[in-house]
């Protein structure tokens, strides 16, 4: 199995004097607060692209350091090897903001990015858009089937999903609604975007010093309520969205992603801890703080050990 090996930065990266995209500004889709910005002509580190557009996106205010989030996935992403985009810890000094600042992932004026949500509208239009009640995995092939049939979408979309809810459920995402996946059109075709919007994930909305203290069966109790956004089936009387049944229907209606799902979780869980260790060094206003740190390695290591468990 191919990893990706992380782009790790040295420092936190100050943004305040980066230029603000005129285009998107403050860019209004999701819950949290995000300006496009782009690099510097010569970036303070090599980690990042000269001139390239990214997004500075902020926590929510309940909660300050949810932020960390989206840079810890990126690096569980890369240890998985399925594709993330590259995430990074930065501030802007002079309103004091922390934030996550991510890499935009495609091509202006060469490539276009569809949120899923747009697409399912045209095969179901009585689809909730605001909050996503039908977005479902039947509706979900029958899109991506139609593509690859058309021979726009060159990917194995039964293997991508599978590597999207294998990713999800290691990390605990409950967020991967409609518009948080989608497609990149270019002029041979198109192909899945990387996992972006990550936030909502590894325990972002409970307090460290709160769950500091608790049991293993506590810790259990937790994962074991943790849903996706997305539904198998409309028609399943009881919806079907507990992150490691869902992965392990996938897997049951498609067993040719069995082996590389495997595959993906076949590293040690010490991996998981020297994966994101550094980032408890970089300076900032809202650092990752010791507490947070354990929290999130205490969830990865039950999740990843779950979700291990599937394959014997």
């Amino acid at each position: 199995m191919t990893r990706n090996p992380p782009k790790i930065q040295i420092e936190a990266f100050d943004i305040a004097e980066w230029e603000m995209d005129a285009e998107f500004g403050v860019f209004p889709q999701g819950a949290r607060a995000k300006e496009a910005v782009f690099a510097p002509a010569q970036p303070p580190d090599t980690v990042l692209l000269p001139g390239h557009r990214y997004l500075f996106k902020r926590s929510k205010r309940s909660y300050p350091d949810q932020f960390w989030g989206e840079v810890v996935a990126y690096r569980i992403g890369c240890l998985l090897g399925v594709e993330v985009p590259p995430a990074f810890v930065a501030w802007n000094s002079k309103t004091g903001i922390s934030a996550a600042l991510i890499e935009w992932f495609y091509v202006d004026g060469r490539e276009a990015f569809v949120m899923a949500g747009d697409l399912l509208l045209k095969i179901r239009p009585d689809f909730d858009r605001d909050l996503g009640t039908r977005h479902n995995m039947k509706d979900n092939s029958v899109l991506l089937r139609a593509l690859a049939q058309a021979k726009l979408l060159q990917t194995n979309w039964r293997q991508w999903w599978v590597d999207s809810l294998l990713f999800d459920a290691l990390i605990g995402n409950t967020d991967r609604h409609q518009d948080n996946w989608g497609l990149i059109f270019h002029p041979e075709g198109c192909r899945p975007a990387p996992l972006f919007d990550n936030g909502t994930s590894l325990g972002h909305e409970r307090f460290p010093d709160r769950v500091g203290h608790w049991s293993d069966q506590e810790l259990n109790r937790y994962i074991a309520k943790g849903t996706h956004h997305v539904r198998w089936n409309l028609d399943d009387a009881v919806p079907l969205r507990s992150h490691l049944v869902l992965l392990e229907r996938a897997m049951s209606e498609w067993p040719d992603t069995y082996s590389v799902a495997k595959e993906r979780l076949d590293f040690p869980a010490a991996e998981l801890a020297h994966c994101f260790a550094d980032l408890m060094t970089l300076n900032i206003p809202v650092r990752l703080s010791s507490e947070r740190h354990t929290f999130m390695l205490r969830l990865l290591n039950r999740r990843h050990a779950l979700l291990r468990s599937l394959f014997k």
